[in-house]
This record gives C-alpha cells, structure tokens and sequence, in this order.
C-alpha cells in the first residue's frame, strides 16, 4: 500500500486540466477520471494554496482510504 505524500496530490492534481471558472459538476476522480456520485475528498497545500481533489472507492485502496 502506498502512503498518500505531498508531491502525490500535487501530481494528481496537476494530472488533469481543471477549469478554474466554479462550475457545478460530479465529482471527477483525480487518479482515473471517472465521474461519481460519492468520492473520498482529498486536502492538501499546493503552492501555499489549499486544494481539493477526489479519489474513487478503486483509487482511493491505493492509498489505504477505506469506505
């Protein structure tokens, strides 16, 4: 199992080009881009910019979250 780092949610959110106009929309997962209803909501420091992302049930074992 891989411990979820910094630099992983950096890449993870740097992985896909995410418009930055608000928008309402599923939640899209950061690790394959499928879209769901219910995601694991992932916080973390970019650039001193606190950030989201989500992860799906599927990407979210690879770093041990848990339903």
């Amino acid at each position: 199992m891989k411990k979820l780092t910094q630099q992983d949610c950096v890449d993870l959110l740097n992985k896909w080009d995410i418009n930055v106009v608000p928008e309402y929309r599923r939640f899209t997962c950061a690790g394959c881009g499928k879209e769901m209803n219910r995601a694991w909501h992932i916080h973390c420091l970019d650039g001193g910019y606190k950030r989201e992302f989500h992860l799906c049930k599927k990407c979210g074992k690879e770093y041990g979250l848990k339903v």
